[in-house]
């Protein structure tokens, strides 16, 4: 069973086809996904909106397919959609545990570890600050990829790193989250990074075999 975890695409009612297309891929090589929080983005536009969008038609039914798991994150937290996530997932939970090869897997989405990283800037700033600050970071992360996604959101890993060392975690955990892609086998970590800003990060699990992937779109 090949696994695919991917998280944090905040995807919009607004059709992105370069996003459709690195999505369909990754998907396509893939037994089982898990979405692993942020799919879409309830800051950005409503559950309404997002899957009467074009999405519905060319997405969905892609994961659908593949029994996806679906874990709620903080920008699409369970409030914020109803039944209709089952267009999309056969499973909606904020956990969930699988076993692969030697090893076992936690996943969710993060913000239970590392609360409060983004909320104050997209619910309290004026929305046409929020805009420039998210073209802001389009540009940063389409120029400077990992320097700049270190210097913004590495900190929040260790963050993450320290609160599953107190809950003393033995297993694998993974989340989304942070925005900062990361395998660290020596901790039992990892995190799925993003899809979003012309860069698509995501990681497969087979056999206990854990493979992280990079591209630009």
């Amino acid at each position: 069973m090949r696994y695919l975890i991917f998280s944090d695409s905040h995807l919009t009612h607004h059709f992105d086809a370069s996003k459709y297309a690195v999505l369909k891929e990754a998907i396509s090589h893939a037994d089982r996904v898990i979405i692993n929080g942020d799919f879409w983005d309830g800051f950005s536009t409503t559950f309404e909106q997002f899957v009467q969008s074009p999405w519905k038609d060319n997405l969905f039914p892609l994961l659908k397919k593949k029994k996806t798991v679906y874990i709620y994150g903080n920008h699409d937290a369970a409030a914020y959609s109803d039944k209709r996530a089952s267009l999309f997932s056969e499973k909606q939970a904020t956990t969930y545990a699988f076993d692969s090869g030697d090893i076992t897997i936690h996943c969710e989405h993060g913000n239970r570890l590392v609360p409060l990283i983004d909320e104050w800037l997209h619910t309290r700033m004026p929305p046409a600050a929020n805009k420039i600050y998210s073209t802001f970071e389009d540009a940063m992360v389409k120029v400077f990829a990992h320097s700049y996604l270190r210097l913004a959101y590495a900190k929040f890993n260790k963050i993450a790193k320290e609160k599953i060392r107190s809950e003393g975690h033995t297993n694998y955990v993974a989340i989304g989250h942070t925005h900062f892609a990361e395998h660290d086998a020596a901790n039992r970590f990892l995190n799925s990074g993003i899809i979003q800003h012309g860069l698509a990060q995501y990681i497969y699990i087979e056999d206990g075999t854990i493979t992280p992937v990079e591209k630009k779109y």
